[in-house]
């Protein structure tokens, strides 16, 4: 059983999500670990800024694996815009947290239009954090 109520919460809603929920969940992860490894940074712990980043890799590396390329420009154009977006990852890596700050806000972009976009076919969906926000 798992002891944190939040994680068990999240698991069931990813079990049970349909894509339009699970892609805008996958985005608020990637842009949540990506504010948290900056915290990491600030915070002067190597491992946990690096483990966010890991984390944000794995998060945006899903977002690309789940691109139908068959299906015209925009999932070509996004599958390069993911592939950079990695690229700027790995460069964090190296403490380069301006690579970071330029993934972010690129994935936090595209995530935005992503809610904005489906916002009208999930009418009972709650409000997403991306909502609002600023980077």
């Amino acid at each position: 059983m798992n002891a944190n109520p939040s994680s068990a919460y999240r698991t069931v809603d990813a079990l049970t999500s349909d894509p339009i929920v699970l892609t805008t969940m996958l985005f608020e992860g990637a842009v949540k670990a990506m504010r948290k490894a900056r915290l990491r940074h600030e915070e002067q712990n190597r491992r946990g800024y690096l483990d966010e980043i890991a984390r944000a890799q794995m998060i945006v590396g899903e977002l690309w694996s789940t691109l139908d390329l068959d299906q015209g420009e925009l999932p070509r154009t996004l599958s390069g815009i993911y592939g950079y977006c990695l690229h700027a990852l790995t460069d964090a890596t190296l403490g380069n947290v301006a690579r970071l700050d330029e993934a972010e806000r690129l994935i936090f972009q595209i995530g935005l239009s992503w809610r904005t976009a489906t916002v009208n076919l999930q009418p009972n969906t709650p409000t997403s954090r991306l909502q609002g926000a600023a980077v």
